[in-house]
């Protein structure tokens, strides 16, 4: 789940959050990640649904399933995921055992299971796609801001590894420069550790905009975390 609202309530902390893979319930042990602090789910309170990259687990999913078994019933309506959200909601959820100036937009609400997490780490690479009318060409070392979700951070483009064109036969290894239209592969070094995941585990967390002074230059999709 990933946090786009936070707001104190009492002892307890409740935040806005946008499901993104799997399910929340109240009870729940949850890890807030990059920060690594524990805390109890107490409530949830299912918020307008989105059914963009519904998963096995969506909400999508589970109304048609739900529909076909027991006519017109609502999902919310089932006694089993009445205090539970699924994958493709917004929730709002009340957290207890944290404190709310240690959670901010961008969190990422997780399992606590360290298997069960995604990673939390600086570098990856990536397959990204440079915009055509790119004024400065992209070197190795070029310092752009990444933005991820709701979280702007600086980072590196450390290595260019490869790139190609449109029409190309073959990638062209280790290029000096990226110009404006062109795909390549590059590894990047953000300024902090972050919440990610390849692209093919997790849309949400794997996928990224690169800007510099203002203009977004390329967007990408992570391929492997390093």
């Amino acid at each position: 789940s990933i946090v786009t609202d936070v707001s104190s309530e009492g002892k307890n902390v409740t935040v806005r959050a946008r499901i993104v893979q799997g399910f929340v319930r109240a009870s729940d042990g949850v890890t807030v990640l990059p920060i690594g602090d524990n805390a109890n789910v107490v409530r949830v309170e299912r918020g307008k649904a989105e059914k963009e990259g519904a998963s096995a687990y969506s909400y999508a999913n589970a109304q048609d399933k739900c529909q076909s078994r027991d006519g017109l019933k609502e999902i919310g309506e089932i006694a089993e995921i009445q205090n539970c959200v699924l994958a493709g909601e917004i929730a709002e959820l009340t957290l207890s055992g944290i404190d709310v100036a240690r959670l901010s937009p961008g969190c990422v609400i997780s399992h606590r299971h360290p298997s069960l997490r995604p990673k939390v780490k600086r570098r990856f690479e990536a397959r990204v796609m440079v915009m055509d009318k790119l004024a400065v060409p992209i070197i190795r070392g070029s310092q752009v801001l990444l933005h991820m979700s709701s979280i702007d951070v600086p980072a590196v483009l450390s290595k260019l590894i490869s790139s190609e064109r449109r029409g190309d036969a073959t990638p062209r290894q280790n290029p000096r420069v990226l110009s404006g239209g062109v795909t390549a592969t590059v590894e990047i070094t953000l300024s902090e550790k972050l919440v990610l995941e390849e692209s093919n585990q997790c849309k949400a967390l794997g996928r990224f905009v690169l800007r510099r002074g203002g203009d977004t230059v390329a967007v990408g999709l992570i391929d492997k975390v390093l």
